[in-house]
Formats: structure tokens, sequence, C-alpha cells
């Protein structure tokens, strides 16, 4: 699309370019930005005076960034181990996401203007996040019933969620293989190994099949050592014999006197979204196709447009050159990124990688991009075509269109930026009584740093802890 501005401006819609020009640097800030106050006291771990910001600030609870406020607010009350309410927050939102999702009413003029005026609809992989969250919370709550259907329906909604895509075009976090890990933990804990088993063979599967490839995170040892173990308890001879030759090692037998504590651990933060525009030249065929090629990032994206009606077409077919705007990531690198458990500085539980949120945030959104590209497209042409044709009749009045869709064209940066950089867990064996550990978390230019976990054991019994490490490059 070619949005010039007129060289030759009168003095009649000179103070509306100002206005533009105005609006256009406002509008530059990114969603992260415009919440300087709360990011930066949720960065320092201040989460009451994060909190305070959040509630203080109207337009956060409108409904354009209501699934934002609720994703925010249930995940400061988890932080503030109020389980209750954050399972009560993270459930409003679960309902107000799926009500956003079925609304159109915003699409009309999100075509004409940008995706920032719609109510924000959450990516995919945050969706189900907020599941995970209740999953943790119900556990903290030892409410395991009520974590499982949360593990259940991060899967179930991600399977919905595919299949209303094309098949070509469907996003590659298509099934978590942590949250089947999660459910095999709880089915673990009630002393239910079959189930266990079959969620953990599950989760295995997933990991060498997706995760490996897609997000460079491969399945944890502590995934296959629980395997081998419920397989042995299940009697699944074959099955354990199987995967003991092929992971090369055996499981630890446990003593009867002993209680297992699984300890998720969270680090850094989830990247943020910023805005990036990528140019593309458009190509007409003659058989109905319009292709849009970028050399630069080596995209060719081809769009059948001979079925749309006349003047949609058209606006096409005039097109040769266009600039689209769209959201991309920016990562926050966590700075510790590996952990270990220390008892009595003498055995050593290193915690595995089960989630890479970071890697998945980057991948659903381009999986998004590539879908979204010819809605995007249209939104171009629609308003080229009304810039052309007010041009026609009123030049004047069309470069007031031009510099509208100019300053309205720019993406939609918000995004949940309140979750963690990645998931790690670990399942420690303690004898019955109280013990405090160590957690010393280390990152790659060799700076450690020691936590003391108090814990509390009963022999045969399964507890959970969980904590989150925030500090980010």
């Amino acid at each position: 699309m070619n949005q010039k501005l007129p060289l030759h401006i009168s003095g009649k819609i000179l103070p509306v370019f100002l206005f533009g020009f105005l609006l256009l640097l406002s509008g530059c800030a990114t969603y992260y930005m415009q919440n300087e106050a709360f990011n930066s006291y949720f960065l320092q771990g201040d989460i009451a005076s994060a909190e305070k910001v959040l509630d203080k600030d109207k337009k956060s609870n409108r409904t354009k960034n209501r699934a934002l406020f609720l994703l925010n607010k249930g995940t400061l009350s988890w932080m503030q181990q109020d389980y209750v309410s954050a399972t009560n927050y993270f459930n409003e939102a679960d309902l107000f996401i799926e009500d956003q999702r079925k609304s159109i009413g915003s699409e009309a003029l999100a075509m004409l203007i940008n995706p920032m005026t719609k109510p924000y609809v959450p990516e995919d992989f945050e969706n189900v996040m907020l599941n995970f969250y209740k999953a943790l919370s119900y556990l903290e709550m030892g409410q395991t019933q009520e974590a499982l259907v949360e593990c259940r329906r991060v899967n179930e909604k991600l399977y919905a969620i595919n299949d209303k895509y094309p098949k070509n075009y469907q996003n590659r976090y298509s099934d978590d293989a942590f949250a089947h890990t999660l459910m095999g933990l709880i089915y673990d804990s009630t002393g239910d190994s079959n189930n266990a088993f079959i969620a953990y063979r599950n989760a295995l599967k997933i990991y060498e099949d997706n995760y490996l490839k897609n997000f460079n995170t491969p399945a944890p040892r502590q995934l296959k050592e629980d395997l081998l173990r419920t397989a042995y308890e299940t009697g699944l001879n074959q099955e354990y014999e199987f995967f003991k030759n092929k992971f090369g090692f055996d499981f630890k037998k446990t003593d009867k006197d002993e209680g297992d504590v699984i300890i998720i651990w969270l680090t850094g933060l989830g990247p943020v979204k910023a805005e990036w525009s990528i140019n593309f030249s458009a190509v007409n065929g003659s058989n109905g196709y319009l292709t849009m090629v970028n050399n630069e990032e080596n995209i060719t994206l081809p769009f059948f447009v001979g079925n749309m009606d006349n003047s949609t077409r058209n606006s096409f077919s005039n097109l040769d050159f266009v600039r689209v705007a769209f959201p991309k990531y920016e990562e926050r690198g966590a700075f510790y990124t590996n952990a270990d458990i220390l008892i009595n500085d003498s055995i050593r539980y290193h915690l595995d990688k089960g989630e890479d949120i970071n890697a998945i945030a980057f991948k659903t959104l381009k999986d998004r991009m590539v879908r979204e590209m010819a809605n995007s497209l249209l939104r171009l042409a629609t308003k080229q075509a009304i810039e052309s044709f007010t041009r026609s009749k009123d030049e004047n009045l069309g470069a007031l269109i031009s510099i509208f869709n100019a300053v309205t064209e720019k993406a939609d940066t918000r995004n949940w930026q309140t979750l963690p950089n990645s998931i790690h867990y670990t399942r420690i064996r303690l004898k019955e009584g109280k013990h405090t550990v160590t957690l010393k978390v280390n990152s790659p230019n060799g700076k450690s740093k020691n936590q003391q976990v108090d814990l509390e054991v009963k022999a045969g019994r399964t507890n959970y802890f969980t904590f989150h490490n925030m500090e980010s490059n």
C-alpha cells in the first residue's frame, strides 16, 4: 500500500495534519511502555505496589483490556499466595476470554483502523497458561481433582483451538507436554500408577515428536524416571524393559519412610510485544491470485482474490507495495537458567526444563502471523480503496484520509507480560519430618544464588512446592 503524505498541505488541513502527527507520536508507545509504573514495581518484586497501580488504572479494567487485567490480577494473587483469589480471577478471565472469542462486534472497526481497537483476545498459549496457574493454585490448596481438571482443559482447549484453523496453518503448539506431565504427577501422588503411566507416556511422546523439534525442549530426566517406575509398579514388564533399554538407566527404589516433594521452578519473564513492519511487493497473477513477496525475509504468500466482490478485488489489483504492521516478540532472557536442590550439601537434585514458554510464544505468534496475513492485507486494501475513492472526489479530504491511515496503521502490542520465561521441575525424596533444603539457582555467566526452603514431609505422601525467580536480562 502506498501511504504517501501529500507534499503540499493546504491551510485547511494543516491543523489536522499536526494533530495526526502528534497522535502518531503518542501511538508509538507499546503496551509495555504504557504500563511502565506497573512493570517497574513488578520487576522489582514489589507485588503489592504493582497491584495498587493496576487497580488505580481505570483503562486497564475496561472491556478492551479486561482479559489482561484479570490475568494480571490472577498472577499477582498467586504470587502473594492468595490461591482462592487467584483461581477466582483466572476463572473470570477464562469466561471473559471465551465470550470475546465468540464476539465479532468489533471486527468492522478493527478492519478500518487496527487490531488495538478490539478487546484483547489472548494468544492461544496464554489462553491455556491460565489453566496451568489454576492447577498450581489447586495443588497448593490440596485440591488434586480440581488440579487434574485444569490440566485436562489445557489440552482440550488446544485441540479445540487448532481444529478451527485450516490444516496447513495450525499451531505447532498443539499439545502441551508439561500439562500431561503434571497430570502424571497428580495421578502418581494419589496412588493411581496406571493413569500416571499413561500420562507420562503421552508427555514423552509430545516431547520427542514436537517439543524437541519446535521448542528445543527434550524430555526431562525426571519424566523418564517416573515413567519407568510407574511401568514397573503396574506390572507392565514389557514396557518397563523397553523404556529401560531406551533410556539407558533404571529408576531409584523408594523407602517406606520417605515422602515426595515436587519442586516446580518458574524462572525469568516471558517476552513482550513490540511493533514490526514488513514491506511486501504485490504481484498480480492472471489466475485470480495475488502474491505478496518479501525477499529479505524469504516470505512468499499467495492469496486467491478471484472469489472476492468487484470492489475488493479491484482494490487488490491496484496494490503494488504494502507495509504491514505486525506485533513481534522481544525476548526477556531469564537471568537464572538452571537450578539444583541441595540437601545437607551431599545430595543434589537437578531441575529439568519442562516448558519453554518463551519459545512457545515466538512460534505461536509466527503461526498466527501467517494465518492472519490475509486479514491484514484485506484491512490495508480496504483503507486504500477508501483513500483512493475520496481523493478522486476531494483532494484535501483524500489527504486527510491518507494521514488517518498512516496514523492508525499499527500492530497490537498487548500481551500477558507477567508470565514466566520457562518452567523447570524435579521430584525429591526425604525422610518424614521437617527439612530445610537449599535451592541453588545458576546463571550462564557463573553467578548463583542460594535460597533456603522449609519443607514438611509425610511418609508416602506427595507435596508440591512452587516458586518464581523473575530476574531477567
